[in-house]
């Protein structure tokens, strides 16, 4: 006899004044049912959206990197870091394949990948903006590791929201502002070519809202804090 039932539903209904999801399934087992009780559920949501080609692409590049950086199997690599992957999680996940995975695992494994590539410094053949997706995460590891969201270098923080004429960087809160690490090279670059040109050059929506770990990084003032600011 099973320990756990796993039985597949559909939903049929969601209601968007209270949130809450119509779900549909077929249980056949009444005795089971009957025996122990059951009065709860617990649901997992499955993603049905198709994986495209550039996410598998990307993860293998990376995974490449890695295995150059390491000197490795680019195989063996893959498969420690999808191992590494999972251990990581806090929920239960399977072993999974890059080849029929959903979606939201590749999209968080990719993630993953681009994460240990900028901590520890492992060098690409391209620019890490071309090998993800999520560029807002991407963009908040480089800021955490102080690294150039562009081309990797050592970077300062740059400030997305205009400071404004006459304010004092050491008494504003940092914290809610929007940034991004940039080298100096590319600091120039985006204050002589402007904010909109080097967005749309190098693929970018935008930075990430600096939060207290960011602050804390770069000594930032925040609320509560009376540090200064060190950054550009």
């Amino acid at each position: 006899m099973s320990v756990l039932d796993v039985i597949r539903g559909r939903i049929v209904g969601y209601d968007e004044k209270t949130g809450e999801m119509l779900i549909r399934a077929k249980f056949d087992n009444f005795a089971r049912w009957d025996r122990r009780d059951y009065k709860e559920v617990e649901i997992q949501l499955l993603d049905s959206r198709p994986l495209s080609d550039r996410q598998r692409r990307c993860c293998y590049a990376m995974i490449r990197a890695i295995a150059d950086w390491n000197g490795d199997r680019a195989e063996t690599i893959k498969e420690i870091m999808k191992y590494d992957f999972i251990a990581s999680l806090e929920d239960n996940m399977d072993y999974f394949s890059l080849h029929n995975a959903p979606m939201s695992t590749v999209a968080a494994f990719q993630k993953f990948l681009a994460t240990f590539i900028v901590d520890n410094d492992v060098p690409t053949k391209r620019p890490m903006l071309e090998y993800v997706d999520d560029t807002e995460s991407y963009i908040y590891a480089c800021t955490a590791a102080k690294k150039c969201v562009i081309c990797g270098e050592r970077a300062d923080l740059h400030h997305v929201s205009a400071l404004g004429m006459g304010r004092d960087r050491g008494t504003i809160i940092h914290e809610g502002l929007e940034v991004m690490p940039l080298c100096r090279v590319h600091h120039t670059e985006i204050h002589t070519i402007g904010r909109d040109t080097f967005m749309k050059k190098w693929h970018l929506n935008g930075g990430i809202i600096a939060d207290k770990t960011i602050c804390r990084i770069y000594g930032l003032k925040k609320n509560g804090n009376k540090r200064g600011c060190n950054s550009l």
